[in-house]
Parts: structure tokens; C-alpha cells; sequence
């Protein structure tokens, strides 16, 4: 019998999961489905239409029935609902009182008075996700949030009342006690979830606000390495144009250093003019072009940068020009 009653609600549960968004994980599904079923027997599998807060109607997949909360608790009505797009969104929870006398607590931290809905901030509907959430671990969470915190008022109905009147004034007052420790309880869970919730709010906030620092300073540092590689081929293409430069300079002073042998040419001049004044003209002409020479060496090596080397060649060459002239103008006299 109960085989049979099983392999119905197989049937039930396939045939529900057809118009479902992932057909590829209706075996996930059907497994959670009969996964709470199991743990949970006072819960049955059905198909109703549901609808939501906008008025758009659905025809889903629930599990609906009695769910203790503890021996000392009353039960609640249980209702869940499977969207669609279940596993992916997370299912659509409702507690209602099992009893018409019941009614809901007003500012419940979890349950909504008006509607008897579940809100997210039960921690198992906020985390949830896939693979790691299920139907079963949902209804274990919320057994053991309503546990602590029951959603129903103190008045359960007119067997409750008879047992409070049989009861002694100690147990009346250990009652008082109880519902007076879970109302405090209550208003502190629901302190402590809004003061949590600021928390987080502003968290989110300050690390949103260093996101955007963190992105605009990201941006500056870009602008600033692109500047940084224009000016490295800047100062490459200026290097290589003085490096043309100098070979230019360097052929025009090898050239410039092509001149007549002075021991050749003292023989036939030293007879036809001032000899001493030529050769002190000469030696300075040639002294100079040594100068030059060893500039230019200087500059090869990097001892010397290239605008110190063209200042003190020009000095050295208007020199050995005046000594050149004091030399040929010597001869003639």
C-alpha cells in the first residue's frame, strides 16, 4: 500500500514538473520533493493555481499540511509553493494558523501577520542557492526559527483555555513567564535582524563608494603608463636622431683633421718667413685639433653629453681657426 501510494506521488510529482523551466533538472526537483515528503509526513504533494501579489495566476507544485513545530507548540498550516523556476528561485513559503481561533503575531521577525508569507530574511531563503539548498533543509530551518519564535498568538483555542484554568498559579505563571521570554525574544530577533540589515546596507554602500575610487584611480594609472610609454618612444626617436647627428659630426671632423704634415712643410717655410711664430701658431692649430679629438672620444664613451661637446668644439674651432691664419699669415712676413 505504501509502495503504491508512492509510485503515485511520483506520478503526481512528474506530472506537475511538465510545464517547469529546466527540464533538465526535474530529477532535482522530484528528489527534493520526495525527499521532504519523507522527512516530513504530515506534508502531501498537490497542483493548485497561485496567486501572486500582483494578480497573475499559476498553476504550481505544493506541499501542503500540518508541520509541529515542537510538543509544547501548536502546529502551523504549511504551504509551499515551487515557482517555475525552481531550483533557480527560491520556493514561496506560507505558515497560517492550523486552528480559526489562532491568528498570526503581529511584527513576527519571519512570518508577515497580514499574508502568513515567509520572508527572505529567514537565513535558509537569504543564502539560497544551488546545488547546496533543498526542500528539506528549508523545513528544518524554519521548524527551528519558529521554535525560538512562534508565529501564533497565546490563544490556541478552547482547549488550551480549559487546560490554563486547570492549571496551578506556578504553572501560570511559569506560562506568563515563557510567553513574556519569547515576546522579548522575538523583539530582539527582530532589532537585531534590522540593526544587521543596516549594517549591511551601509557596508555595501562604503564598499560600492571604494569601488568607484578604486575604478577611477585604476583609470588615472592607465592614462598615466600610456603617457609614460609617448614619452619612452619620444625620447627614443630624440636619441636616435642624435646619434644620426653625431655620426654626421664625426665625419665632418675626420675630415676636418686631414691636413698637410707640419715637419714637411717647415723645411721650405721656414726660410721664407717668421719660423718661431709659425710653429708656436702651429702647435697651438694642432693642440686644438687634439682637444677636438679627445672631445670626440669622450662623447663616444658617455663621459661627455652632446650639448657640453658641441659648446667646447666650437670654442676649440674658432681657436685653432686663429691659429691656423696666425700660422699662414706668419710665413708671409
Amino acid at each position: 500500500m505504501a509502495t503504491a501510494a508512492a509510485a503515485g506521488t511520483v506520478v503526481l510529482v512528474d506530472a506537475a514538473l511538465d510545464p517547469y523551466e529546466h527540464p533538465d533538472l526535474r530529477w532535482l526537483v522530484r528528489k527534493h520533493v520526495l525527499a521532504v515528503l519523507q522527512e516530513f509526513p504530515t506534508l502531501s504533494p498537490s497542483v493548485d493555481t497561485y496567486t501572486s501579489d500582483d494578480g497573475a495566476s499559476t498553476v504550481l507544485l505544493n506541499a501542503r499540511g500540518l508541520l509541529a513545530v515542537s510538543p509544547a507548540l501548536p502546529p502551523v498550516l504549511l504551504t509551499v509553493w515551487l515557482p517555475r523556476e525552481y531550483p533557480y528561485r527560491p520556493p514561496l513559503v506560507y505558515a497560517l494558523p492550523a486552528a480559526p481561533t489562532a491568528s498570526l503575531v503581529p511584527d513576527h521577525p519571519f512570518v508577515d501577520h497580514r499574508t502568513g508569507r515567509v520572508h527572505r530574511t529567514l537565513p535558509y531563503l537569504e543564502e539560497w542557492s544551488v546545488p547546496r539548498s533543498s526542500l528539506a533543509g528549508l523545513v528544518r530551518s524554519l521548524v527551528t526559527a519558529l521554535r525560538m519564535c512562534h508565529p501564533l498568538t497565546a490563544s490556541f483555542g478552547l482547549a488550551d483555555a480549559t487546560t490554563r484554568a486547570r492549571a496551578t498559579p506556578v504553572e501560570e505563571e511559569r506560562r506568563r513567564m515563557h510567553a513574556v521570554l519569547v515576546d522579548e525574544l522575538a523583539s530582539r530577533l527582530g532589532r537585531d535582524a534590522a540593526a544587521f540589515r543596516g549594517g549591511v546596507d551601509r557596508d555595501i554602500h562604503a564598499l560600492s563608494s571604494l569601488q568607484s575610487g578604486l575604478r577611477a584611480r585604476g583609470d588615472a594609472m592607465g592614462r598615466a603608463v600610456r603617457d609614460l610609454e609617448e614619452e619612452r618612444m619620444r625620447l627614443e626617436r630624440a636619441v636616435t636622431a642624435s646619434l644620426v647627428h653625431r655620426g654626421e659630426l664625426l665625419s665632418w671632423l675626420c675630415t676636418a683633421r686631414r691636413a698637410p704634415d707640419p715637419g714637411a712643410a717647415l723645411a721650405p717655410r721656414a726660410a721664407a718667413g717668421d719660423a718661431p711664430r709659425w710653429l708656436e701658431s702651429k702647435a697651438s692649430e694642432l693642440a686644438a685639433d687634439d682637444a677636438i679629438d679627445a672631445l670626440g672620444h669622450a662623447l663616444e664613451s658617455g663621459e661627455l653629453n652632446f650639448q657640453e661637446y658641441i659648446k667646447r668644439v666650437k670654442v676649440l674651432a674658432r681657436e685653432q681657426f686663429f691659429h691656423c691664419y696666425a700660422a699662414s699669415t706668419s710665413m708671409n712676413t
